[in-house]
């Protein structure tokens, strides 16, 4: 299945700013089972009603959970969160 995490942060610089180490943090992920791989795009577009970056996870339903409990999700919302405007998850087959 298909984990999606799109996001869009407060300042818009903040999308190049942080995109190396969001990207070093979600390689992570490859280390926990049930993840086969996981992707990072960042919008190309400048346009004030775009998202920022969109994440994609490929896992299975048990990595799925094993990804909500994992130390990689709870720094993605700790260290993260406060500089998001909005979020969307999206997960499908």
């Amino acid at each position: 299945m298909k984990h999606y995490i799109i996001a869009k942060f407060k300042d818009s610089n903040d999308t190049e700013k942080l995109l190396p180490e969001i990207t070093s943090l979600f390689d992570k992920v490859l280390d926990i089972e049930g993840i086969n791989g996981v992707t990072i795009r960042k919008s190309n577009s400048t346009r004030e009603n775009r998202y920022s970056i969109m994440i994609e996870i490929d896992l299975t339903h048990e990595g799925l959970e094993a990804f909500d409990a994992s130390d990689v999700h709870k720094e993605w919302k700790s260290v993260y969160g406060d500089r998001l405007m909005s979020k969307a998850i999206f997960d499908c087959d």
